[in-house]
């Protein structure tokens, strides 16, 4: 049996989005495709790190994220605001792959 279940992966997306939000808010819209740049979920919640956090539930490094390779291409990596929604979407089903495997049985 999971850990996370449809209404956890639901409350976790919305975690992640709302620090990737926060993350591009504070540092501006090249900070995500930065080396190293990771969601991580851990015991006190959820954080974009760049390697802080060790043995955390779950580390999702962003530049291997579909979404975050669309724009890496580009002179000058930077992500539109308006794809951190794809982003936290991808982050959340890594993440919960990670986390899930923890499940006995």
């Amino acid at each position: 049996m999971p850990l996370l279940g449809k209404a956890e992966k639901s409350e976790l997306e919305q975690l992640i989005l709302k620090g990737l939000q926060s993350h591009y808010d504070h540092h501006g819209s090249q900070a995500l495709l930065v080396d190293g740049v990771r969601v991580v979920v851990h015991a006190q919640g959820v954080t974009i790190d760049h390697g802080e956090h060790p043995d955390p539930l779950a580390a999702v490094p962003l530049k291997t994220l579909f979404t975050a390779l669309c724009y890496l291409p580009e002179g000058s990596p930077a992500m539109p605001r308006d794809a951190l929604d794809s982003l936290a979407t991808e982050a959340t089903s890594v993440a919960a792959a990670h986390i899930n495997r923890i499940a006995p049985g």
